[in-house]
């Protein structure tokens, strides 16, 4: 990947090189309707003391072999691993790999659609707000049945998101408003991530309320187990349970394979739950 298609993977990079330290490496963060943060890549190597709650209340519930979805430069990755875990962590960016595994991280490229040949894990972690990794209501579900092709028997997926209504700014109001006018969740983020001469292709995030999370679940093999808020930040953890085993993500039926990925066209929590009702039907029952 050439450098200007990983401007994170430089920010990351040019800030470890010179020592972490705040104020000093910056990203712009730019939004569809030209709403623009900036963000600090020293967050990036912060310690728990200067974490949100939600983040240290994860990072402690994290036991036996744990694949943390988009480590970055390691900091939940290295955490957990003084706590006895066994981690791997995964990250699109070439450059936040080449960080984290320089911290000390067993880190490989991948991504929460494409983990890659990673085994399988006790615990899942989308730290640092990842639960916006979901994308939208119609990417989510296929994600979460991605992360439970990768989860053992009773594996927790720990999350740390944010509610999109712990605002009372009337920009963000105005664009939750046109997201509802689209049809979309009012959290989904349309944005590209810029630094130096480098700039990222526009992707989704999705913010969520831990009631829009339950609801998103009710069509995967996640059910929601435990919520810690932190109020001031709106930052919370969500713990799920797996409640089933998920094989692959492409299901003998009776007469056919159903693939998330064949139907694009499709609803995806509408198909999730027609893999769910075939995978369920006995061999040679129902329609072809």
């Amino acid at each position: 990947m050439d450098a200007r298609d990983d401007g994170f993977g430089q920010l990351l990079l040019d800030c470890w090189s010179a020592g972490p330290r705040p104020h000093t490496f910056l990203q712009v963060i730019e939004r569809d309707d030209g709403f623009v943060s900036v963000e600090d890549a020293y967050r990036y190597f912060s310690v728990p003391e200067e974490w949100v709650e939600p983040e240290r209340a994860a990072v402690l519930r994290a036991r036996g072999r744990v694949l943390d979805v988009g480590c970055a430069a390691g900091r939940h990755a290295t955490v957990m691993t003084e706590q006895g875990c066994e981690v791997v962590g995964i990250d699109p960016s070439p450059g936040a790999v080449k960080v984290a595994a320089e911290r000390g991280v067993d880190a490989r490229p991948g991504t929460i659609l494409d983990p890659g040949d990673v085994g399988t894990f006790d615990a899942i972690a989308l730290l640092g707000g990842n639960l916006g990794l979901l994308g939208s209501r119609r990417r989510s579900t296929v994600a979460l049945y991605r992360l439970a092709t990768v989860a053992r028997p009773g594996a927790r997926l720990l999350a740390v998101g944010h509610d999109p209504y712990a605002t009372d700014d009337p920009v963000h109001l105005a664009y939750h408003e046109h997201n509802r006018w689209r049809g979309l969740l009012p959290g989904q983020i349309h944005m590209r991530l810029r630094y130096k001469d480098a700039m990222s292709e526009w992707f989704d995030r999705l913010l969520l309320s831990p009631a829009e999370l339950t609801r998103l679940l009710a069509v995967t093999p996640w059910r929601l187990a435990d919520v810690v808020a932190d109020r001031e930040t709106g930052f919370y953890l969500a713990e799920m349970t797996l409640a089933r085993q998920v094989d692959v993500l492409e299901h003998a039926c009776a007469a056919a394979c159903v693939s998330v990925h064949d139907y694009p066209w499709m609803d995806c929590q509408a198909l999730a739950a027609e893999i769910d009702v075939r995978r369920r039907r006995p061999r040679g029952d129902g329609p072809p």
